[in-house]
């Protein structure tokens, strides 16, 4: 079992190495870039180095140079592996790094194992180090600086074409191309598929001329990693706007390498050399995608915005009675949510509670809520009672809705001075009361819902149910949002809400023993415990109305 090092910014590259080295029975260890690898390869040298040739910050020639200047790493074979050059371009720099074998991208499975055997099977280790006097070979173990024997040279003929053909599909798919720049000459070159992109009559472009394409907000950032590679020596890339000559503007991620065959310490690169990729597509895509997703946001706050404009601001502070409500909007959901709660003093000192939701999610449904609630409201003023205010919301809706608009909504109504809860359910989820009980543990008491849905039957005739509401007893009215999943164990949660509620009562008496209870804390606690940290998949409303008992010590 050999060990092979792997490195190659690409994590897919990598993975696809790693498994075929893995069915072969060989280890690997994995660097993403060349710097890492060097100090992997530094501190346990491997037997052999897969590299990427185009890698940032360290590619793979000065990765392969630096191997060979170390005593305890000049041995190791390596393998470039490139999708950017061919096999021209690629062997005079190979042979300058002392580099035995090419894998060109992309590669068989059955290439890239034989390339690899024959590489660790090759022997002599120190002629693989004077290699730099030895051939440098190519995927599938044919020599690349020496002529082929005359009976592998159809098999040579064929490789080579197929690697060729191999990089031209690859740059027809991606939309990429090769080019390469003598900045003495001030010449660029460009392979056909570059060419053929930006419509130019010539590979060979005046590097003026071409200049005065690139955008000129692009073109300072440009020269400047230009320069800074011409300098150092370092890889880099930047993404750029040319117009072709037909004027479509396009945008490429060009990176760019100095090339550096046979230099001494000191000496400047004697070319630059690099690929571009065409990602107008790719950019228009992600610019559409970003400015639908902005819609997507405005519109949701502004749904949020009017939706949350109907529902009251602050919940009025009763004497006697405690008081918390929450509404969740259901993130994901670009239509408008149209759950409600209203708490509001009415005559006589008595609270109106309501809870319900309009059928629908569009503007009509949610403009609908501001007509209940203030009719409502309005109506409680006149007739604090709520089968009959019920009745009469049900006649304003079958007159003012649309026919295929309809609502659920439990109106109650608490009298402060009488203890007395009178409340009504037009086809909504039927609330929870829990009462203290002969032992201390609250008793949830059944609730009953016999009347339908408000706008569908015009003649319906709501009736109330009178509850006596002694100290420490709780109303909780919700909307469906709290129980209702559309998949997932808590699909059932209708049932576990009454355990949820009378759990959550008893933290919060054990908590707060000393002092008056907290409506609102006590809300929260409820729809935190049943959406278990999540986001519900509906609009949620919750109001809850507590009558406190003597707080201990007082």
């Amino acid at each position: 079992m050999s060990t092979v090092m792997v490195v190659d910014d690409d994590p897919a590259c990598r993975d696809f190495l790693r498994t075929l080295l893995g069915y072969r029975g060989h280890q690997t260890c994995e660097a993403a870039d060349g710097g890492t690898a060097l100090s992997l390869a530094r501190r346990r040298p491997p037997d052999a180095v897969i590299t990427d040739v185009m890698m940032p910050h360290l590619d793979g020639y000065e990765l392969a140079r630096l191997l060979r200047v170390q005593p305890a790493t000049r041995h190791i074979p390596i393998v470039f592996s490139t999708a950017h050059y061919g096999h021209d371009e690629i062997e005079p720099m190979a042979r300058a790094c002392g580099v035995r074998d090419v894998i060109f991208k992309p590669a068989q499975p059955g290439m890239v194992l034989a390339t690899i055997d024959a590489l660790l099977g090759s022997g002599n280790a120190a002629e693989q180090a004077a290699g730099l006097a030895g051939p440098v070979e190519a995927a599938g173990g044919v020599p690349l600086g020496r002529q082929p024997a005359d009976d592998l040279s159809d098999h040579w003929r064929d490789l080579a074409t197929d690697c060729a053909d191999r990089l031209a599909e690859t740059h027809q798919l991606t939309r990429s191309g090769l080019w390469d720049v003598d900045p003495d000459s001030g010449v660029i070159v460009l392979s056909s598929g570059l060419c053929d992109l930006l419509g130019l009559p010539s590979a060979r472009v005046p590097l003026e001329q071409l200049r005065q394409r690139v955008h000129p907000d692009d073109l300072a950032r440009l020269l400047t990693i230009a320069g800074k590679v011409w300098r150092t020596g370092e890889s880099d890339r930047t993404e750029i706007r040319v117009a072709a000559m037909d004027g479509v503007v396009h945008e490429l991620i060009v990176s760019c390498r100095a090339t550096a065959p046979g230099r001494r310490p000191g000496q400047p690169p004697r070319t630059m050399r690099g690929v571009a990729q065409d990602v107008t597509q790719i950019r228009h895509a992600q610019r559409a995608a970003q400015q639908t997703q902005a819609q997507w946001h405005a519109e949701r706050r502004a749904a949020d915005s009017f939706h949350r404009a109907v529902l009251p601001r602050e919940l009025p502070a009763a004497t006697g009675v405690e008081l918390g409500a929450i509404y969740l909007a259901a993130p994901e959901r670009l239509d408008i949510g149209t759950g409600w709660y209203d708490v509001q003093q009415v005559h006589g000192g008595r609270i109106l509670l309501s809870v319900g939701e309009v059928a629908g999610h569009d503007q009509p449904a949610a403009a609908a809520i501001a007509s209940i609630l203030a009719a409502l409201r309005a109506y409680a003023h006149e007739d604090p009672d709520p089968g009959r205010l019920l009745t009469r919301l049900n006649r304003l809706l079958i007159a003012s809705l649309p026919g295929d608009t309809f609502a659920t909504a439990v109106v109650a109504i608490y009298d402060p001075e009488t203890g007395c809860l009178c409340l009504a359910n037009a086809g909504h989820p039927v609330p929870l009361l829990l009462m203290p009980g002969e032992a201390g543990d609250p008793a949830v008491v059944a609730l009953r819902r016999e009347d339908p849905a408000l706008g569908v039957f015009p003649d319906a005739e709501f009736s109330g149910q009178h509850l006596a509401m002694p100290a420490g007893t709780v109303l909780c009215a919700y909307t469906d949002g709290l129980t209702d999943r559309h998949s997932g164990p808590q699909v059932s949660d209708a049932r576990r809400l009454p355990q949820v509620v009378a759990r959550a009562f008893d933290e919060l008496q054990a908590d707060r023993s000393w002092q008056l209870p907290d409506a609102q804390e006590f809300a929260e606690r409820i729809v935190r415990e049943m959406l278990g940290g999540g986001s519900p998949d509906d609009d949620v409303c919750l109001a809850v109305l507590w009558v406190p008992g003597q707080a201990a010590g007082r």
